[in-house]
């Protein structure tokens, strides 16, 4: 029972997350026959007949082109179904497998992101099978593929709870304290982001290869993209109808939701409140996310999304009578919307499919497998630069600007790990775990926003050394960012997971965190 509860709502989730496409539509051609007269002659009988013959025999024609067509659009309305059946029953698998990892970890206390394991043995998994028959590797990639790039496509919307709770957040002091917690923040994400690509350049110049076959193939692309733009308009990330479709749930669930706060309806008010929410949220990412690639080059559709939800929590907040405060604080109520889904926040929901979003990571890099094997020293050497340099460099710093809050200081620290293994970093140190996140989210956001731009203002265009610095600099939100270069993605991928899993295991050595923290503090 279990095992088919736990199937059907990875199923439900799954089907949710699939966009919307338009149906085939088909046109019927109909031929008209003219009645013969029965007083014309013989002769004009058989011209007439002869004509008749030759449209009616073209009408054939035309008719077996229309039957042509149908059963084109046909095929392709039955491949279409096909491919959408074949992502739910992906993304489904791909949820089935971080709930088991979720449950074994949750069992047995282990202190460590459930969902960075999975990917890790997703992908291992996948290797050694590799390694005994390639098809048989192949064949899992082939089935959890559809459903990783459905993942990949919505991850940025997935890290946007840690956005909408910053109202949330304590204070950070006076304005000279924030100054200089954004000087860490904004300067150390420079700082991990260009040692570790130009230790990537580094030592692929020193090993005399990769950079070249990079250029070459950014050239290639650039003398192609021309060509594409003045024949095609680049498409929209999801469609129309799927924005419309999300804006008109929004819109009822809404009404329906600021119905029973009038009407009381007490079992109704947190499911309504939370579907308006979380399809509000989809929405104003989807709308973010197509906007023109000029604005969305200066402001990422996680922060259009973010500003769209909180107006809509304020006007929310207008006509029931409520503060803007208490709708946030709905908005993630921390409860797994497994356990208890007519209870659980929008937040909670986004939040939840995260976890198999870096699950899905494992397909992505299995994809670039080969590309993986031929970087396996730039990815060991990014990894040491990146974890070190972030400790370190990160204690040098707040250190330096001799930042007076002692918590701000070791909150900083872990400003480059991804958020679950930044909270248990910051409760090591004794830091202040909610105002680590908050550094980490915005960490995250300045380098979703501008890191792809730093990076090609400073010429670094191979795909290796952009993926690995975006992922050790910017963590989850960068790498989601890089999701459409589908070269540097996957490495981003292995930065960001590879990372904290490094500066875990440092800070958990108690020399290494005696000095780091005497570095810090000075003691």
């Amino acid at each position: 029972m279990l095992f088919l509860g736990l199937l059907f709502n990875a199923f439900s989730l799954s089907a949710a997350l699939v966009a919307v496409r338009p149906s085939a539509r088909s046109t019927h051609r109909h031929m008209h026959m003219t009645p013969l007269s029965p007083s014309i002659n013989l002769g004009k009988f058989y011209q007439t007949n002869s004509k008749r013959n030759v449209a009616f025999s073209s009408n054939r024609s035309h008719s077996g082109h229309s039957s042509t067509q149908l059963s084109a659009a046909a095929a392709a309305a039955s491949t279409n179904s096909g491919s959408k059946n074949k992502t739910i029953i992906a993304t489904a698998l791909l949820i089935f497998l971080d709930v088991q990892f979720r449950s074994l970890f949750t069992k047995y206390s282990i202190p460590f992101p459930s969902s960075l394991a999975g990917c890790g043995s997703l992908f291992a998994t996948m290797i050694a099978v590799t390694s005994m028959k390639e098809e048989w590797g192949e064949a899992i990639y082939n089935t959890l593929n559809p459903g990783a790039g459905l993942l990949a496509k919505w991850l940025p919307v997935f890290f946007v709870p840690s956005l909408i709770t910053l109202p949330l957040a304590g204070s950070l002091g006076n304005s000279l304290e924030i100054l200089k917690l954004f000087t860490v923040i904004i300067g150390g994400f420079f700082f991990t982001l260009f040692t570790t690509a130009w230790s990537v350049l580094g030592i692929r110049r020193l090993m005399g290869g990769g950079d070249e076959k990079s250029n070459n193939n950014v050239s290639a692309t650039e003398a192609v993209a021309p060509v594409k733009a003045t024949t095609n308009p680049p498409p929209k990330a999801f469609s129309t109808k799927l924005l419309k479709t999300l804006t008109t749930l929004a819109g009822i669930s809404g009404i329906a939701a600021v119905g029973a706060i009038k009407q009381s309806a007490t079992q109704l008010i947190t499911p309504l409140q939370s579907s308006f929410l979380l399809f509000t949220t989809l929405a104003s990412f989807v709308f973010g996310a197509n906007l023109p690639k000029s604005f969305t080059k200066t402001v990422h559709p996680l922060i259009t999304c973010s500003s769209l939800t909180w107006v809509a929590s304020t006007l929310m907040a207008s006509l029931t009578g409520r503060t803007f405060i208490d709708i946030i604080k709905l908005y993630k109520a921390g409860i797994s919307p497994l356990a208890a889904p007519l209870s659980t926040g929008a937040g909670d929901v986004l939040l939840f499919l995260l976890g198999p979003a870096v699950v899905a990571l494992a397909c992505q890099m299995y994809g670039r497998k080969k590309l993986m094997r031929e970087n396996i020293k730039e990815v060991g050497i990014s990894t040491i630069v990146s974890s070190l340099g972030g400790l370190y460099g990160t204690a040098a710093a707040v250190r330096l600007l001799g930042m007076g809050n002692t918590s701000i200081r070791l909150s900083l620290l872990s400003r480059n790990i991804t958020s679950p293994l930044a909270m248990a970093i910051a409760t090591i140190l004794g830091a202040d775990v909610s105002l680590a996140v908050t550094i980490v989210v915005l960490t995250g956001l300045f380098g979703a926003n501008f890191g792809a731009s730093i990076l090609d203002a400073f010429g670094i265009k191979d795909a290796v050394a952009r993926g690995l610095g975006i992922g050790a600099a910017a963590h989850g939100l960068g790498t989601a960012a890089f999701a459409n270069e589908k070269d540097a993605f996957p490495f981003a991928a292995i930065a960001m997971a590879l990372t904290a899993s490094a500066c875990t295991v440092l800070i958990s050595i108690p020399a290494v965190k005696k000095s780091v923290l005497s570095l810090a503090l000075g003691v």
